[in-house]
């Protein structure tokens, strides 16, 4: 593996978890140059916080409608710091640029991410 890829996993590793990191490498040459790229370059540059990149995920996945990578990017942006309140209004603000749809859908993403969170600290 090389320098670059490397740095990606580690940094992959530090925004979400080895289920996640398992899927994305189960993706072959894409979740290569996903890690590589994204986690690699990306997220390793200094002008963001996690925090405000996870901002960015979450609204842009939601005005996209992408629904099957909203659930990880909201764990890791509760992981970053953002609270249920700030993601709530990012969504709503987000629902006036992308339609009420997506954000509707995004909502209950998140309900059920909370509750998962909920599940697993009562375990």
């Amino acid at each position: 593996m090389d320098e670059r890829y490397e740095r990606g996993r580690a940094r992959f590793l530090e925004v979400h978890d080895e289920k996640a990191l398992r899927a994305v490498e189960g993706l072959g040459d894409l979740g290569r140059h996903i890690v590589s790229f994204v986690y690699g370059d990306l997220y390793t540059q200094p002008a963001l916080t996690d925090r405000d990149r996870e901002l960015g995920a979450v609204v842009a996945l939601t005005a996209l409608g992408r629904s099957s990578q909203l659930p990880q990017h909201l764990r890791a942006a509760l992981q970053a710091g953002l609270t249920e309140a700030e993601l709530r209004e990012a969504i709503m603000l987000t629902a006036s640029i992308a339609g009420f749809p997506p954000a509707m859908n995004a909502t209950a993403t998140l309900k059920s991410v909370l509750a998962e969170q909920q599940r697993d600290v009562g375990d």
